[in-house]
């Protein structure tokens, strides 16, 4: 078994995370694979400290940055017949994370897990993002893309077969895509509600508006990639255009300093991003057309 980390210029949380796998409860026998991605602080020493005091780790180097090579270069790193699991160099995985989402891959199963905010993040920051505490499996019946990158596990042999993270996917939706095509593939995700991962968000209004952009045009452009599942929601202009309008005139009574109104132009970034999405999407069959 092994955990990968994908790490660019993590000093300020890696050793954190790595505090936190050093102290796992009833976990089987791990070890941790930290990929640099171009580190240019000290990333390298915080995992060779580790090392030195024992700990069962050692580094792969991706130069390329991309969030998905990393976690490629660091899932090719395993032995054969390894079970991966996946967390953020930022992130603080609970301390039986490893023994309740391991316990959830199978040969024909993926694992994922809740993200939690409360503690690695202050209530400024948390009501920026919408106020939640947890982020859990979305209702009893998902379009089961969930998965996220910073708490997911799956078998090396899941990873081959799929031929790994798509490298043409950034920013957003970059795992999303990998479990699309898992569930096209006949793979079924296996929810581990203990496996709890606590999330680090960002602390600046400008930066999760940037994200919800981002975010939302990903979800418009993966809607219409090979292996969208049926159960997932399709995206057109005019219900996304009435949502940005509904969520900017509701902003514009909420003032931004409390957090309705954050999570409202949070809304409103998110659908102009879908807006974005789909325009591509458009131009590209045009292309294709031509």
């Amino acid at each position: 078994m092994s955990v990968v980390i994908p790490a660019l210029n993590a000093a300020g949380t890696l050793a954190e995370q790595l505090a936190a796998l050093r102290e796992q409860v009833g976990a089987p026998a791990f070890t941790t694979i930290v990929v640099d991605n171009g580190s240019t602080d000290s990333t390298l020493a915080i995992v060779h400290s580790f090392a030195d005091a024992g700990m069962d780790i050692r580094v792969v180097n991706e130069p390329v940055r991309g969030i998905n090579r990393a976690r490629n270069a660091g899932v090719a790193a395993t032995p054969d017949g390894s079970v991966v699991l996946i967390c953020d160099a930022d992130d603080v995985v609970s301390t039986a994370w490893v023994a309740e989402l391991s316990a959830t891959v199978s040969t024909k199963t993926w694992g994922a897990g809740p993200l939690e905010f409360a503690r690695l993040n202050s209530p400024r920051t948390r009501s920026l993002w919408g106020g939640a505490d947890v982020m859990d499996l979305p209702g009893p019946t998902p379009f089961r893309d969930t998965g996220h990158g910073s708490n997911c596990g799956f078998t090396k042999s899941m990873w081959s077969e799929l031929g790994g993270f798509a490298l043409d996917v950034v920013g957003h939706g970059d795992e999303t895509e990998f479990f699309h095509r898992a569930w096209g593939a006949g793979f079924r995700l296996q929810w581990a509600p203990e496996a709890i991962v606590h999330h680090r968000q960002r602390d600046s209004a400008t930066e999760m508006l940037k994200r919800r952009y981002k975010q939302g045009a990903a979800q418009a452009r993966l809607a219409n990639r090979p292996g969208y599942p049926a159960e997932a929601p399709r995206y057109r202009l005019g219900g996304v255009l009435k949502s940005a309008l509904v969520a900017g005139a509701r902003a514009v009574v909420s003032p931004v300093t409390r957090a309705p109104g954050w999570t409202l132009l949070g809304t409103v970034a998110l659908n102009a991003g879908r807006c974005r999405g789909l325009a591509t999407r458009q131009a590209l069959r045009g292309e294709v057309a031509k």
